[in-house]
């Protein structure tokens, strides 16, 4: 499931989380972010326990939008350890968004039995 969140939560839901978080940031009169969220939801089933959902209106937090840079809706920036490590701009296909998350993962996995 992915979760809404706002500027206020931002730092609790995000950088602090102890999973990899796949930040989805839209705004309503995005046409485009609407089957980007779609996807995210899909995604979210799958990765489960692995991943963390979260997704915020960019309009309503202009200073989040401001400090990750956030120009082009929708947004997906990947947080891992409280920093971004991918950020991709506009709509995604959902295989590159699973190929993009599996290697997340993986990686996170080779570091965390290192």
């Amino acid at each position: 499931m992915i979760t809404e969140i706002t500027g206020q939560d931002f730092g609790e839901e995000v950088l602090k989380s102890e999973l990899p978080v796949f930040a989805c940031f839209v705004a309503q009169w995005c046409h485009s972010c609407f089957p980007t969220c779609l996807l995210a939801d899909e995604l979210a089933e799958k990765y489960q326990g692995k991943v963390k959902f979260v997704k915020m209106d960019a309009e309503k937090s202009p200073e989040i939008r401001a400090e990750y840079h956030i120009i082009v809706l929708p947004s997906i920036i990947l947080f891992q350890g409280s920093q971004p490590v991918k950020k991709l701009l506009g709509y995604q296909e959902k295989t590159s968004l699973r190929n993009l998350l599996d290697a997340l993962l993986a990686e996170r996995g080779n570091s965390q039995s290192l």
